[in-house]
């Protein structure tokens, strides 16, 4: 095989495999917000925090606070567990 043969095979194999790599990667998972019911005080995300674990984040939006919840890891007994909060206001603002 000649040296330029050569180099068109590797451009060639170079270019496939770019274009696999294109095709493959989509889009990021898309994130969806619900506002609750109650008078539109809470909004709701779900999220992952660490490989394989999704959490429920629940912004209160009366008195300013994301609250976290994880599921349980019993698959017998699945079950949302309040892990904290957060205070928002203290948080952006700088505030007590």
């Amino acid at each position: 095989m000649t040296k330029r043969a050569l180099i068109v095979l590797l451009v060639g194999l170079n270019l496939t495999l770019a274009a696999v790599l294109i095709l493959s990667v989509g889009s990021p998972p898309a994130a969806y917000a619900q506002a609750a019911p109650l008078g539109q005080n809470y909004a709701i995300v779900a999220g992952e925090i660490r490989d394989g674990v999704d959490a429920l984040y629940v912004l209160d939006l009366q008195v300013r606070r994301l609250h976290v919840f994880i599921p349980t890891r019993d698959q017998n007994n699945r079950q949302l567990i309040h892990v904290g909060f957060r205070d928002l206001q203290r948080d952006f603002r700088g505030g007590k």
